[in-house]
């Protein structure tokens, strides 16, 4: 009887893990990915970059700013392929930023290139994309 019960958590741990990879590797929208109804501020770094070294230089805290920021990430879809493992194609198309959340978070800078989204240590592909950069430029310069 022991072995049954023994079983049987084995079986539901295997299962719940299951489940939680198969969450984590789904298809969902980006602003969920972002946890973006509860940024407060964004910072980010006018591009290219010249080296390696991530200095933000330009940060947008107005509510409504970030609000519209949000609503254009919204329109994507990302789906999670592995831990970071990225090599830029389009290193003119880039948005670095660190995001910080109401509750003071903070995420590691991360970057949105055409097809790429890396967030934290994960590596995310734009499904439905390529991310319109032109939008990205034109939000960034009016946000100065």
């Amino acid at each position: 009887m022991r072995y049954v019960y023994l079983m049987a958590i084995i079986l539901v741990v295997a299962l719940l893990f299951i489940v939680i990879r198969w969450n984590d590797y789904r298809e969902k929208e980006l602003v969920d990915v972002l946890d973006a109804g509860e940024i407060e501020e964004v910072l980010y770094r006018k591009l290219p970059l010249e080296n390696d070294v991530v200095d933000f230089n330009r940060t947008v805290n107005n509510p409504e700013s970030i609000q519209e920021l949000v609503d254009f990430f919204s329109q994507y879809k990302v789906k999670k392929i592995g831990i970071r493992n990225f090599t830029s194609k389009y290193p003119d198309e880039q948005f670095i930023f660190q995001l910080e959340y109401a509750d003071e978070r903070i995420t590691i800078p991360s970057l949105i290139e055409r097809d790429v989204v890396l967030v934290d240590e994960e590596q995310y592909i734009i499904t439905n994309g390529p991310i319109d950069y032109k939008w990205i430029e034109d939000f960034i310069e009016k946000s100065k």
